[in-house]
């Protein structure tokens, strides 16, 4: 090669970079800052996170303690401050729980429906709906727990919303509605050691024919 395409060569270098630095310097700008933004979104994720899983350890000794007002004050911190998280949807469930058992059946329906409402890990939706049509049973108001098991495609939860939309049709008396329920639940089922329970159920209503 000659030094006159050496020097030609450099002078095209020099052209190149003159039309094409400033391109570069924003890539590279940008590329940096996204890589900053990144690991500044993940820090802020993991002390959310962190914050999220002491505030629900609050909650859990308060709960095990059976100190009831710091348990539900713990929960709504959860829930308020920590919405995003998935321990939020396994707070409200645990202060339903709670007060469930306390006999504040009007709370844990509302602490339940936020769940449905706001969760984001479908199998605890799926969790949160099943207690509160069988706490909306314990009120006497069968027609609304109805509503809430009245899914289809539920993957592994079909057969216990199937089960359960038997059992409410048997409290209201529709025993044939409940027999066909409870074999759909038969068909559905997955788990072995919860098939005995429902065969007895079936067993029970072994009067009602099924449906042709």
């Amino acid at each position: 090669m000659s030094h006159y395409d050496d020097e030609a060569q450099v002078e095209e270098l020099k052209r190149w970079w003159k039309e094409n630095w400033l391109a570069l310097a924003t890539g590279l700008a940008l590329g940096l800052g996204g890589i900053f933004g990144w690991q500044q979104w993940q820090l802020h994720k993991d002390k959310v996170s962190g914050e999220a899983a002491q505030a629900y350890e609050d909650l859990r000794k308060a709960a095990d303690a059976n100190k009831i007002d710091d348990a539900e004050q713990a929960a709504q911190r959860v829930i308020d401050g920590y919405s995003s998280t998935p321990y939020a949807a396994q707070a409200a469930l645990r202060i339903a729980q709670l007060e469930v058992a306390q006999g504040k059946l009007d709370d844990a329906v509302k602490h339940l429906s936020w769940v449905t409402d706001h969760g984001s890990d479908e199998g605890l939706k799926h969790l949160a709906r099943l207690r509160e049509a069988r706490v909306l049973w314990q009120q006497k108001k069968i027609d609304d727990a109805l509503k809430l098991v009245d899914v289809k495609n539920a993957g592994a939860f079909d057969a216990l919303y199937s089960e359960l939309r038997g059992d409410l049709k048997l409290a209201q008396g529709d025993r044939a509605a409940a027999a066909e329920a409870y074999r759909k639940a038969l068909v559905e089922m997955t788990d072995p050691d919860s098939t005995s329970a429902l065969q007895q159920k079936i067993d029970d209503l072994a009067d009602v024919k099924a449906a042709s």
